[in-house]
């Protein structure tokens, strides 16, 4: 692709990134996006063959920004604050979400969802590559204050905050949250360093 190019796909993506977070995939449609990033729908086939390459490109775009989030929850607690207190904050950050009455969920839990039954779309792949970055970057936490485990406990954690994210989507109660929070507390109490379990 041109240098010169870059721009507009960049342009394409941004756009395309904003409306995934906006609104469902169905009705989310090539004009729209070419409209609304203020080119035509030819330009748009220049830089993508179809709709579904444009959603995988957005996941890949988004990749860094969505572990980014996670860690920058976690980071809120201070330097100095335990893997345990850490993934709370995490949850508890989710939990909040769900008090917003325009909170739209997850985009890469939405689009794997609503792209779920088109096996081998190139988004599933994507979306998994992106709960394996959260996976490896709780893994090396736990790993550091010495968590038994970490590997499994990484990926337990996982799929409870992708659990989560769907459950407040669908009701937008706080409730849940805060009864896995309390799940989450045990699991980690159960796979603590012997030295701090003892």
């Amino acid at each position: 692709m041109p240098k010169s190019s870059e721009p507009t796909r960049l342009r394409l993506l941004e756009t395309a990134s904003v409306l995934v977070a906006e609104e469902s995939l169905a009705n989310l449609s090539i004009e729209n996006i070419a409209d609304k990033a203020g080119v035509s729908r030819r330009t748009f086939f220049q830089h993508f063959p179809s709709k579904d390459h444009l959603l995988a490109a957005v996941v890949e775009y988004s990749r860094p920004t969505y572990l980014d989030r996670y860690r920058t929850w976690a980071d809120n607690c201070g330097s100095d604050a335990t893997i345990d207190q850490r993934i709370a904050n995490i949850f508890e950050n989710i939990t909040k979400a769900a008090h917003n009455p325009n909170w739209k969920g997850c985009c890469f839990i939405r689009m794997a969802a609503e792209l779920g039954s088109l096996q081998g779309h190139p988004v599933h792949m994507l979306v998994a590559a992106a709960n394996q970055d959260m996976e490896r970057w709780i893994e090396a936490e736990l790993a550091r204050e010495d968590y038994r485990e970490p590997t499994a406990l990484a990926r337990q954690l996982v799929v409870m905050i992708n659990g989560l994210l769907m459950i407040q989507l669908v009701t937008h109660s706080s409730a849940y949250g805060q009864d896995i929070g309390a799940l989450v507390r045990n699991m980690l109490d159960g796979h603590r360093p012997k030295k701090a379990a003892a």
